[in-house]
């Protein structure tokens, strides 16, 4: 129990991916689908189109809801529609030293499934919620809790 309180107060940087994915907002969907089969990634961050513009992302629900099933009266193509138009923007960051129970609190209050880290104005990592379960699967177990 002590391993889980202590990771409960790490900072987000210690659990955080520093090696994400971006991608231009005029990027077709298509374009984005490609990069999230190739790296295994669910969300890609999209980059500002100039300095006045904010980060956004992604996702695979954005493309699912947004494209492959927008509803009745909605066709959009994958190959022709850019990312800047179905990603989800502004996106929700927090600092490196925020602790992973707040970023946590944060994810489950703005049904978020994932944090971008920024530092400075700029993405530094992303912190997905796997990446917390990922962390507790690593805690050593306790003899005495293992169901027989």
């Amino acid at each position: 129990m002590d391993q889980l309180i202590t990771l409960r107060t790490l900072p987000v940087s210690a659990l955080m991916q520093k090696d994400f994915q971006t991608i231009k907002g005029s990027a077709t969907v298509a374009e984005a689908l490609q990069l999230m089969k190739k790296t295994g990634d669910s969300g890609i961050v999209v980059e500002p189109r100039n300095e006045d513009d904010c980060y956004g992302i992604v996702t695979e629900k954005d493309i699912l809801e947004k494209v492959i099933d927008p509803g009745e009266d909605v066709h959009r193509d994958p190959w022709n529609t850019p990312v800047f138009q179905i990603m989800s923007k502004p996106i929700i960051s927090v600092n490196p030293g925020m602790r992973i129970k707040y970023a946590l609190r944060l994810m489950k209050r703005t049904n978020i499934r994932r944090l971008t880290i920024m530092d400075n104005n700029k993405v530094i990592g992303m912190l997905n919620m796997s990446d917390v379960l990922h962390a507790v699967e690593e805690l050593p177990v306790h003899d005495n809790h293992i169901a027989l």
